[in-house]
């Protein structure tokens, strides 16, 4: 388990998570991350559900999220090419759905535009004995080992 995230879109203001790949951000060669999408209530257009590009995760990883060696982050483009919004589809599900998400997966959500919250819960995994390299953004202490799934 590298990272967990409670996601809170409050009503009317929840904003949109632009398109992207999980595996943009958690890196190890090759790429094993799996996200674990938890609703916590239930989502939909309104409220600001996933959206998906069916068949995206073929397509290769478009960017790296990096740590530089001035602790700093920039983004490296392996890929320039724009994800076609119009393939994107809508993933509206009920309270205590999990929803798998390759992490080559192109993924987003827009803004919440009801008077409802929309909760959820994520956690991604990677393999635990693949190389997590040292530019990946996110470390962890050398006290706490980085540990992964087999």
């Amino acid at each position: 388990l590298i990272q967990s995230m409670y996601i809170f879109k409050q009503p009317h203001i929840g904003g949109a998570v632009d398109c992207h790949q999980d595996a943009t951000f958690l890196i190890t060669e090759p790429s094993s991350v799996m996200g674990f999408w938890i609703a916590l209530e239930d989502a939909d257009l309104e409220n600001g559900c996933l959206w998906t590009l069916p068949g995206g995760h073929r397509e290769g990883l478009k960017s790296l999220f990096k740590r530089t060696p001035h602790n700093t982050t920039e983004f490296e483009t392996l890929d320039d090419t724009l994800w076609d919004d119009s393939r994107l589809v809508p993933l509206e599900v009920e309270s205590g759905t999990l929803v798998l998400l390759h992490g080559l997966l192109p993924h987003r959500s827009l803004p919440n535009r009801s008077p409802r919250t929309r909760h959820a819960y994520t956690l991604h995994l990677i393999e635990q004995d693949l190389p997590y390299p040292e530019w990946n953004w996110l470390q962890r202490h050398s006290d706490l080992p980085l540990r992964g799934f087999r």
